[in-house]
């Protein structure tokens, strides 16, 4: 079976193999049990037609905030076929970044869970809709009908009624997108709080695909492991979007549960996963691993949103011994760009983040715009198929980040080495600059978290009145340990790192603020140790 091509949609990808292998296994949902190709395609059919019958069309959004459920990738293929334009959301975002969506989108229909984790979406989506005059519809995913749903539309009422089977309707051949439209809209907050959303179309998406398909060799044989959310930019693109484009299966966890995913990959057979630093550090360090056969039917684990550690690199290698882990490198506004490929040497997998795939540009340059010599700190900077057509609505940050000749400001502080290999050493703006010197958090990280005690760190700069900033470490210790700023200090010794990069304070928290795709938003973690310094100062005068 072939790969999709650049301009063949996803929704035509699955009535061509529907067609041609109609029993071949497409998704595998412990909550929706599995669906064939066949099975998908009767069941895309029918809700394109139910939401015809709702009004949307051509170049309308609908926002998905849904778990890892099949009805999350029925409902993108059914949008796509109808030619509107899927909003991806991660599952935790609430009303506030939601409306700042609605708003930006004019979304027409917002699809939700009838209740997920405790919570109670149906609730706030109705809230939504009153207090936002274009969301016209509310489609509730799930759980049992309410009293309180009056107004709401049924996604298990939209699937029981035979929309496909009524008379006087266009076709689905008239109906769908062209490969340059608006696909999908990936709407991310990053590290720095700002809500964006990236504009996709088919041929992006497809690019973004083809750079992992192309090193990797995948094909229809190839199971994906759904774990990353797939509101998200990695499931999204890497898990729902790839499963199609090599004709092969998915198998989906609808949220993260480590002892689960391992029954999951082992019994499923998985042989492929995307996903961030967390997700691998909890399967390599899981007490049920060897017993659940190391993941021997995994080829690979791709490993990004955060920096990997090179113990846990080291770790994983021991710990999975089918498995060729590889860090990789991306953005929601340039898909997954860089990682190992299996030739790579060791010190590669162990000391950079990759080398670009062979649709993308990628090079350093100096505020000026220069590039700069191998190994050199800059800002990181990509061009290529896979670079998104720029913010949503928001042409004041398009401008501001997507260069006229194509190149794309990731706001990554990165070096290059002479063979191509990247190293991400930061977010520009999360540069610590103390005493006029500029230091960078992921050095001091990685040496953080091979100590013993230490289970995760994340570095930022605190307010100095004489330096401008100091350095401060925020830790999770392993249970029942404590930790000192002198053992610290003691450990950056040892490992002989410089003493103005020594930390300078040590806050313990039981977790960091994350976003839905792993990384740590270290702008909350500076806002904490500030209001923190705030109060200390405070508290001498009002005694």
């Amino acid at each position: 079976m072939s790969i999709a091509s650049a301009d063949e949609l996803i929704s035509d990808r699955l009535f061509g193999i529907a067609k041609s292998d109609p029993g071949r296994e497409l998704i595998f949902d412990p909550v929706y049990g599995r669906i064939s190709y066949a099975q998908a395609a009767e069941q895309v059919e029918r809700l394109a037609y139910g939401l015809r019958n709702l009004g949307i069309g051509h170049g309308d959004v609908v926002i998905i905030q849904l778990p890892n459920w099949a009805p999350f990738m029925i409902l993108h293929m059914a949008l796509t076929a109808i030619g509107a334009v899927t909003a991806t959301i991660p599952i935790v975002y609430r009303e506030h970044e939601l409306t700042g969506v609605i708003k930006l989108t004019e979304a027409k229909a917002l699809v939700v869970p009838r209740e997920f984790h405790r919570f109670d979406y149906a609730t706030m989506a109705k809230g939504l809709r009153q207090n936002v005059s274009t969301l016209e519809h509310v489609i509730l995913v799930g759980g049992e009908t309410a009293d309180n749903d009056s107004g709401c539309v049924r996604y298990e009422h939209l699937m029981a009624e035979p929309w496909e089977a009524r008379g006087d309707q266009e076709s689905l051949d008239r109906l769908k997108a062209a490969p340059g439209d608006i696909a999908a809209l990936g709407f991310t907050s990053g590290t720095t709080g700002d809500l964006k959303g990236a504009v996709y179309d088919t041929r992006i998406l497809h690019a973004t695909n083809m750079g992992f398909i192309e090193r990797y060799g995948f094909n229809e044989g190839d199971r994906i492991f759904g774990c990353s959310p797939i509101g998200h930019a990695v499931g999204f693109t890497h898990a729902l979007r790839m499963t199609l484009t090599i004709g092969g299966g998915i198998v989906l966890q609808e949220r993260w549960d480590p002892a689960r995913a391992l029954e999951l990959l082992q019994e499923e057979k998985c042989t492929f996963m995307a996903a961030a630093t967390p997700f691998l550090m909890d399967l390599v360090y899981h007490p049920d691993l060897e017993a659940r056969g190391s993941l021997s039917s995994v080829k690979l684990f791709l490993c990004g949103g955060a920096s990997i550690p090179e113990q846990l690199m080291r770790d994983a290698q021991t710990a999975l011994p089918n498995t060729f882990t590889s860090p990789l490198w991306g953005m929601t506004e340039c898909g997954g760009v860089t990682t190992c490929p299996y030739d790579a040497p060791q010190e590669k997998l162990f000391e950079t983040d990759g080398l670009p795939c062979n649709s993308m540009e990628l090079k350093v340059v100096d505020p000026d715009g220069n590039e700069v010599p191998p190994r050199t700190d800059g800002e990181l900077m990509a061009r290529g198929a896979m670079v998104t057509r720029g913010y949503f609505g928001r042409p004041d940050l398009t401008s501001e980040s997507f260069l006229e000749d194509g190149w794309f400001r990731t706001g990554d502080q990165a070096w290059m080495d002479e063979d191509g290999y990247i190293k991400i050493t930061g977010r520009i703006k999360d540069l610590i600059i103390r005493g006029g010197v500029n230091i960078s958090p992921a050095d001091i990280e990685n040496v953080l978290f091979s100590h013993p005690r230490i289970t995760s760190a994340a570095v930022v700069g605190m307010p100095d009145p004489r330096l401008g900033e100091r350095i401060c470490a925020f830790v999770v210790l392993n249970e029942g340990s404590s930790l000192e700023i002198s053992t610290v200090q003691d450990w950056m010794t040892e490992a002989g790192i410089a003493k103005p990069k020594w930390p300078e304070r040590i806050e313990v928290v039981d977790d960091f603020p994350m976003t839905p795709s792993g990384k740590v938003q270290k702008f909350r973690l500076r806002e904490m140790i500030a209001e923190r310094l705030s109060q200390e100062t405070a508290t001498p005068a009002s005694a």
